[in-house]
């Protein structure tokens, strides 16, 4: 039976619904949590734990090697093929299990190293202790990624919730048991291994009929991930660059005050991906179909409707956070507040564009969609190691800010040459006849 506009449009709604929720849930944990450590542990404590952080985040796009990308645009595209079920799901998570169990060796092994880089052996200690959660990770990362090419997404928001509250409950058992600070490391692992077997049972990569055409599957999301990782490694970590570069300029302390407001940032930055999660798999199906106008008109309305509820979300934020002095250590809440303001005002720009800033990758272009990923980072990377020893953690907000905004200009770009989108998504079909 065919889906009507109508039908699209509730499918979207409650598909929103369900990771709004789950974003909600995820977005308080954070704050909880953050609160927690810097008012049980300390300042220098909260700084530890986002540098590792950092590197799970970063190491985690690594492990999975861009392959839940390729599940989720190949399971979307072949959403009417049950015969290739199967080969698609199976074979991207039997790649994600060797890519995980490499990664987690890695890290483990090299995790004196990164302290040492760091100048913390706190964080060294806390990177050792993430390397079983990367194996675990990669494979739980595909299975998501087969649930969003299906649209079952209520099943992945669940998922969603279920990490961070498995994450939340390790951090309150390492103060409960006095652990040192560096072990809430460990909650990422745990809360990895947690997931794994529901979401294996909610993906079943196994369901469809046997297929003998895994190798052919198995090179095509090869293809398709070497050419994707760069994007799935810098999307994930852009908002984490200056947290780690500060890491190297600065003290425990200063990255401490910044990781502060930079969790709210966070925040605020998935108030429009999980729109783009959302709409993905529906934009392989309007890029396939050639039809310009359909693609942009659809893109456009969820475009305004991100800046709208981003718009709500920020200056929510903005107002509250003064009134939390009185409940954290003093200073942490003034040195943290031009950060947040500061990085808020650049990423408004940029949160009309992240709903759609993974069309090329949609449209089967994995390369041109990391290229334009390289670029955005290399911009922000530069601007952060020139202006953090300048202005210190200040700097690095003013670099962030001003990367947010030059990535809402880069996509455009890219969707005019490489999409044949004349005039990007902003300028399509004004002042002249398409």
């Amino acid at each position: 039976m065919a889906i009507t506009p109508m039908a699209i449009d509730k499918k979207i709604l409650g598909d929103s619904a369900w990771n709004y929720g789950a974003f909600a849930l995820m977005a308080g944990t954070g704050i909880v949590l953050n609160f927690f450590i810097a008012g049980y542990f300390g300042i220098e404590t909260l700084g530890v734990f986002n540098q590792i952080y950092a590197v799970y985040v970063v190491s985690a796009q690594l492990a999975v090697f861009g392959l839940h990308d390729s599940a989720q645009k190949y399971i979307a595209e072949f959403s009417g093929n049950v015969e290739q079920r199967q080969s698609i799901a199976l074979s991207a998570v039997l790649l994600a299990l060797i890519f995980g169990t490499i990664a987690a060796l890695v890290i483990f092994l090299s995790s004196p190293g990164i302290g040492r880089i760091a100048g913390s052996r706190a964080v060294g200690a806390g990177a050792a202790l993430i390397a079983p959660g990367l194996a675990f990770f990669a494979v739980n990362k595909v299975l998501l990624g087969i649930l969003n090419g299906e649209r079952r997404m209520k099943a992945f928001a669940l998922a969603q919730m279920a990490r961070v509250l498995a994450i939340l409950a390790f951090c309150g058992l390492v103060a409960v048991m006095g652990w040192p600070g560096y072990v809430l490391g460990g909650g990422f692992s745990v809360a990895e291994i947690i997931i794994f077997i529901p979401v294996l049972l909610a993906a079943r990569p196994w369901a469809g009929p046997p297929q003998h055409d895994l190798r052919a599957w198995f090179q095509r999301h090869l293809s398709f991930g070497y050419r994707a990782i760069a994007n799935g490694f810098l999307a994930e970590s852009y908002i984490r660059v200056d947290v780690i570069m500060l890491g190297i300029f600065v003290s425990d302390h200063q990255v401490g005050l910044y990781s502060f407001a930079a969790l709210f940032i966070e925040g605020l930055y998935q108030v429009p991906v999980v729109i783009r999660t959302v709409i993905n798999p529906m934009l392989v199906g309007l890029i396939s179909t050639k039809m310009r106008h359909d693609l942009v008109r659809f893109s456009r309305k969820v475009m305004a409707a991100s800046v709208a509820i981003f718009a709500i979300v920020a200056v929510s934020v903005v107002v509250v956070f003064p009134h939390l002095a009185p409940f954290f250590p003093a200073g942490l809440i003034d040195g943290s507040y031009p950060v947040l303001v500061t990085v808020a005002l650049g990423l408004a720009i940029y949160a009309a564009f992240i709903p759609v800033d993974f069309s090329l990758l949609q449209g089967g272009m994995p390369g041109r969609q990391s290229l334009l990923m390289c670029g955005n980072i290399v911009f922000n990377i530069v601007l952060n190691a020139i202006l953090i020893p300048i202005m210190g953690i200040q700097g690095a907000a003013f670099a962030t800010a001003i990367s947010f905004a030059f990535s809402a200009l880069t996509l455009n770009i890219a969707v005019h040459y490489w999409l044949n989108i004349k005039g990007g998504f902003l300028f399509f079909g004004l002042g002249r006849k398409q």
